[in-house]
């Protein structure tokens, strides 16, 4: 590192400021400024180059236009785009202002969680919890395909993160310099979201992302960053006007790369199209509420789908194939016209939740709707689904269906005679050998053998625990039949149906609800009326449900919710339910009272450091706008010190240099610098100098120019550590470069008075360094009604 030697001779020229390409030239002071506003209040302005804020706002455009394709909503896709704009806005904001920049990023946070607060508010309803929504939306986009519902959780989210990265792009390519760097957040935005586009979004996700894009490479590519943004504006919208031709080129050629399954390939594997595992919640934790009504001559069942395929012990859920599904139109439409329909019932949906599928009857013959909602036709579990979304409130169809045979119809059916289509509902392990010496003595006709099995089961097994989906192996079925002939409901209706594909019979469990319940003048159906049951393929007469309950179960005083069946008995292991007044003492230990109470508290604690910790932030913005406002109504003179005081508490809060050396001194501490040098001699001479009387308002914006470039090149190096620190550091506050310019206190708790023998203790040494503090500029006075001083300000 060189030195600058003290007694170097001083410039004699009148100093300005050397621009570099980090620093394009500015207007004089005032330009740009209305007359009616007062000098000392006009904020002070950096340019901003306008290209890679262009760039950054193309790209994080087309990331907002793609996500918000996932949900097929302009809605989505406004909310995104606006809020990318708000991100990229609030950095132009940030890099404009000098003196407020620090005080623009801090408010970056806060304003953003405004904004999604703000977004929440419309049709989020009263009682639901900020979290709770976004959880539900979250919770709904992993059960739904594109396009998801766009629920209100969805927008705080969408706000959070297109500002974000609006902001992020937008910073990394003007203030660092890196505009292609910051199309890497966007593009990633856009390389995830893309492979999730509904079928039929694409060719607009296509247009709405790849345009952009390519506007955002064509703005970047024009032309150097750094020499460009000396152009002007004027220049950037003439190319890019010039650039319209090409454009619409690139859209021509995304819509055909869209239409060959370029942009979006079909997947080589999808998940849906497998065999998946049955989730379900406990009847005690879902919420009792009207699911849909019904009117008809039927009690049930009221089918949402069907296991069919079993595997490793389980039955699954049949694949979903989006292909084979078949549209519906609105008038009804006839599924199986080999049979005739003898039994309609209506169906009003009510808040049924995150589900697609339409309540309705086993095997429908026909459907017919009262509005026209999209919805298409399953063949592989004979239900009817939206065709995108959930299932709406109020939605009124009616299903019909032959009326369900009699144990003795069902008796005179043949045969199966296509085996091959039943392949899945016919496959099942070996018999086990209870079940063998059983179908030795079973008749052989179809319905006789099932009967004869059936009837076999539910004379000894004891129902038992829930009807939660788990492995039903021959060995369970063994164990029900054998054993402690204990087992849940599902356990047992999957017994049934392997004994019927043991039998010979397709089988498969069908799940869903039975029963209604009378409430006024309607039935309706509720969480209470679930169940599972068997379904079996008759040749003649398709799937039919056989519902059944076992003659015994065990008694359940835990759960308040199970609908209770009086022709189920209990079995052998009677319960007795006792009543007995007991004090009981409380178990609650003290530490968790005090951990409750610190829980309670520590969010308010943490709001409480937080601004404390960001207290200094607020303070030396008001320290430097106080210190501006004092010098303009000075003069020159004074706003070079206090440009320089600024510089020097900066260089204070970031640990460089020592506070007491003068401003030539100070030049040996750092880097050898050209634009540091030219300060220092600047201030110098101003203070106590040559320029004393004869410097002028260029050169206090030279010297405003010079700080602000040596802060910003100073402050850019250092690690993220240190940078942090010196944003929150008290030290130039406690400790200031100089008393002769405004300041502001500290708040500091009261000292104790001392009194007596301690106040004389006190007094009789001195702690060293407790001297009166140095003149660190060493320039004179500077007071309104000094007549020198306010001839300078003139």
């Amino acid at each position: 590192m060189s030195v600058v030697d003290e007694d170097l001779e001083a410039p004699t020229a009148p100093i300005r400021t050397d621009t570099s390409e980090e620093e394009p030239p500015q207007a004089p002071t005032g330009a740009g400024v209305d007359d009616d506003l007062d000098e000392t209040e006009a904020e002070v302005r950096a340019p901003v180059p306008v290209r890679p804020l262009l760039v950054a706002a193309l790209a994080t455009s087309a990331a907002a236009l793609t996500t918000g394709g996932i949900f097929g909503s302009w809605p989505a896709r406004l909310l995104s785009f606006g809020a990318a704009l708000v991100g990229v806005a609030w950095c132009f904001l940030t890099l404009r202002s000098i003196r407020r920049r620090v005080m623009y990023q801090a408010l970056l946070l806060p304003v953003t969680v405004g904004l999604a607060a703000l977004a929440l508010l419309p049709g989020s309803g009263g009682n639901a919890s900020f979290g709770g929504l976004i959880a539900d939306a979250i919770k709904a986009g992993r059960l739904f395909r594109p396009p998801v519902p766009f629920d209100p959780g969805w927008r705080p989210i969408l706000v959070i993160v297109f500002v974000s990265v609006g902001y992020a792009a937008a910073w990394v390519g003007t203030a660092l310099e890196r505009p292609l760097a910051g199309l890497v957040l966007p593009g990633v935005v856009i390389a995830l979201t893309a492979i999730t586009q509904p079928p039929g979004g694409q060719v607009l996700t296509g247009i709405l992302a790849g345009a952009p894009l390519v506007a955002a490479l064509a703005v970047m590519f024009g032309g150097d960053v750094r020499s460009a943004s000396q152009l002007g504006s004027s220049f950037e919208i003439r190319r890019l006007i010039r650039a319209i031709p090409a454009f619409a080129g690139a859209v021509v050629v995304l819509v055909l790369l869209n239409n060959s399954n370029f942009l979006f390939p079909k997947p080589v594997y999808n998940p849906q199209q497998k065999p998946q595992k049955p989730k379900s919640i406990p009847l005690s934790e879902a919420q009792d509420k009207v699911l849909f009504t019904v009117d008809g001559p039927v009690t049930g069942p009221w089918a949402l789908g069907t296991l069919d395929v079993y595997q490793d012990g389980s039955f699954l859920l049949p694949p979903f194939d989006p292909t084979k599904t078949k549209k519906t139109p609105a008038t009804g439409t006839v599924i199986d016209k080999s049979r005739t329909p003898t039994v309609t019932v209506k169906f009003t949906t009510g808040d049924l939740g995150n589900t697609s599928v339409l309540p309705g009857l086993v095997d429908p013959v026909n459907i017919a709707l009262t509005s026209a909602p999209p919805i298409t036709y399953d063949p592989t579990s004979e239900t009817f689904r939206m065709a995108t979304g959930r299932v709406p409130t109020g939605l009124t169809y009616s299903e019909s269906i032959p009326a369900y045979p009699a144990a003795a119809t069902l008796a005179q059916a043949g045969p199966l005679t296509n085996r091959s289509a039943f392949r899945t509902d016919l496959y099942a392990p070996p018999a086990p050998p209870a079940v063998r010496q059983l179908l030795s003595q079973a008749p052989d006709n179809p319905w006789g053998r099932l009967d004869y099995l059936r009837n076999a089961l539910l004379k000894v097994v004891v129902a038992n625990g829930a009807g939660v989906p788990e492995p039903v192996t021959p060995a369970k079925v063994t164990q029900m039949l054998t054993g402690n002939h204990q087992g849940s409901p599902y356990d047992i209706v999957a017994a049934e149906v392997l004994m019927a594909r043991w039998a010979g019979l397709p089988a498969r469990i069908g799940f869903g609800f039975d029963g209604k319940n009378l409430e006024g003048k309607v039935y309706t159906v509720r969480p209470k009326n679930s169940a599972q049951w068997l379904e079996v393929y008759f040749q003649g007469y398709g799937w039919v449900p056989i519902v059944g309950t076992p003659p015994r179960a065990q008694a359940n005083l835990n759960n308040k919710n199970t609908q209770v069946n009086p022709t189920v008995q209990a079995s052998n292991d009677i319960a007795v339910e006792l009543y007995i007044p007991v004090n009981l003492p409380s178990l609650k230990q003290l530490y968790q009272e005090v951990r409750d109470v610190i829980l309670t508290l520590l969010p308010f604690a943490a709001l409480i450091l937080l601004l404390y910790m960001a207290l200094p932030v607020a303070k030396k913005w008001w320290r430097s706008a106080k210190r501006r406002k004092w010098a303009a109504a000075l003069g020159p003179r004074a706003q070079i010190s206090v440009e320089y005081a600024e510089f020097r508490d900066w260089a204070t809060d970031l640990g460089v240099g020592d506070p007491l050396d003068t401003p030539l001194e100070f030049l040996k501490k750092v880097v050898p610098d050209d634009q540091h040098l030219e300060l220092a001699w600047l201030v110098s001479r101003t203070l106590y100098g040559d320029m004393a009387l004869t410097a002028t308002e260029a050169d206090a914006e030279a010297a405003h120019e010079l700080v602000s470039s040596l802060r910003r090149r100073l402050f850019g190096p250092q690690p993220t550590q240190t940078k942090v620190l010196a944003v929150l550091t008290r030290a130039s506050l406690a400790e200031p470069y100089t008393n002769e310019v405004p300041n502001v206190r500290l708040w500091r708790l009261p000292r104790p008075k001392l009194t007596g023998r301690r106040r004389n203790r006190r007094r009789g040494g001195r702690r060293p360094g407790a001297g009166p503090r140095l003149n660190r500029l060493r320039y004179i006075r500077l007071r309104r009604s000094a007549p020198v001083a306010a001839g300078r300000s003139q």
